[in-house]
């Protein structure tokens, strides 16, 4: 796991911001996932023979609705994430079995064929469902279900619904279409993201957010120079009228400008410099 992906697992572990990905990645945008009632999980997803480590993973209970929500962070496409994401969500299933064949192993409540499998007829799980966040450059083209990771021969086509599929729900940032249906954090994040090699975009979605963009947490600003490669964003800290740490994002992006069209001409006098030493 490289530093972007420390980085973002830090900042989404916020339930706000967590339930705001959530939201997106599953459920079209809906407030179906209110973030007071998210509570937190071991990452880790283990049986007796083997571990995995999700990078996220948080439980949602409400009136209504008992979930295990998992979100996997990608910087780089994985073509085989669609098995990775179905083996995760097995081994959560087969951790909350074991965890109710070894309540009724204690209490020695089940009979007869409840007994063997040591879960009774009225025994349910939690459904689990995993997010993957897909914050590359490149498009995505691996595969979205199994299916598509599976050679199925011609003759056995009829019979695909037979077989066990599993769907990817993935959000790809560059993809976003309507930023502003996110919360105002994760929407300078993922703008920054989805605009980042384009320079003039950048620019107009920071300069048609300018109240956004003229106070921006540190902890954001930090995510933001992590994910895009954008140094020195950090350098241009000042206080806000709370007295926290802040960056003005329009003067930080006017600042670096600046920098860089001094350090070219630098750059041009060392070079001129050289050839003209060279001439010596």
């Amino acid at each position: 796991m490289g530093k972007a992906n420390d980085t973002l697992n830090m900042y989404l572990s916020d339930p706000v911001r967590y339930a705001d990905v959530v939201n997106h990645g599953l459920f079209l945008g809906d407030d179906v996932i209110d973030p007071k009632y998210l509570g937190e999980l071991d990452s880790v997803e283990k049986n007796p023979d083997s571990q995995r480590v999700r990078d996220l993973k948080k439980k949602y209970k409400n009136q209504a609705i008992f979930l295990i929500i998992g979100v996997e962070n990608q910087e780089n496409i994985h073509y085989a994430m669609a098995l990775r994401g179905l083996i995760y969500d097995t081994l959560s299933y087969q951790e909350q079995l074991r965890g109710i064949q070894k309540h009724h192993e204690e209490e020695k409540d089940l009979q007869g064929d409840e007994w063997l499998g040591r879960f009774g007829k009225d025994d349910k799980l939690i459904p689990v469902i995993t997010v993957v966040l897909y914050y590359g450059n490149k498009p995505w083209d691996a595969s979205l279900d199994l299916y598509g990771m599976i050679e199925i021969p011609e003759v056995l086509k009829a019979y695909q619904p037979m077989m066990l599929n599993y769907k990817l729900n993935l959000l790809e940032v560059a993809k976003i279409h309507d930023l502003d249906t996110y919360g105002d954090e994760l929407k300078m994040v993922f703008g920054f993201v989805k605009y980042q090699r384009d320079k003039k975009a950048l620019r107009e979605f920071v300069e048609e957010n300018q109240d956004l963009f003229s106070s921006v947490p540190l902890e954001t600003c930090r995510t933001i120079e992590v994910l895009t490669n954008a140094k020195e964003i950090t350098k241009y800290i000042e206080k806000d009228e709370d007295d926290k740490e802040a960056i003005n994002m329009c003067e930080a992006l006017q600042g670096m400008r600046e920098d860089a069209k001094i350090e070219g001409k630098i750059e041009g006098k060392i070079e001129n410099n050289a050839d003209a030493f060279s001439l010596l």
